[in-house]
């Protein structure tokens, strides 16, 4: 049995706000290109999912007290902070194909992460063993840091 943990709206507000960006978008800061944003983030998924490798480096600190202040207590992440690097474009990440199969990756890998039995996840490279609440709103919270980053 699947947990389905973002609700259709949600979901649906993801989708539009991805189709809101274009090959053209630009950030309002950072230095990432709209693309290699969209691999990132699209890392980040599969990283949940088990479809790329990450070393788990959690501790007490990363998981019982960055985790909950990063997800549930700062109203939004604060610019350039700290990330995995196998998220990270020009270390681990993964190279940025184009544009448009970047944006629909992306909006398909969270219909699988909707669909995906909790006890299948894997853990955060940085905060470790998540459940799938936690997941959601790790990537909630980091997709909106990144769309707000390109506008949308």
């Amino acid at each position: 049995m699947t947990d389905n943990c973002f609700d259709s709206s949600t979901l649906n507000g993801i989708h539009a706000r991805i189709n809101q960006l274009n090959p053209e978008s630009k950030a309002k800061w950072g230095t990432l290109n709209v693309t290699q944003m969209l691999t990132h983030m699209n890392d980040a998924v599969r990283i949940a999912l088990g479809m790329k490798e990450a070393k788990d480096r959690s501790n007490f600190y990363w998981h019982y007290i960055a985790f909950p202040v990063a997800v549930y207590v700062l109203p939004a992440w604060p610019k350039g902070s700290a990330t995995a690097p196998e998220m990270q474009q020009g270390k681990q990440g993964s190279p940025p194909r184009d544009f448009y199969t970047e944006a629909e990756f992306l909006k398909k890998l969270l219909d699988v992460f909707n669909e995906r039995e909790e006890a299948k996840l894997k853990p955060h490279p940085m905060f470790g063993k998540l459940n799938k609440k936690q997941w959601r709103d790790l990537l909630l919270k980091h997709l909106n840091h990144h769309l707000t980053q390109f506008g949308v």
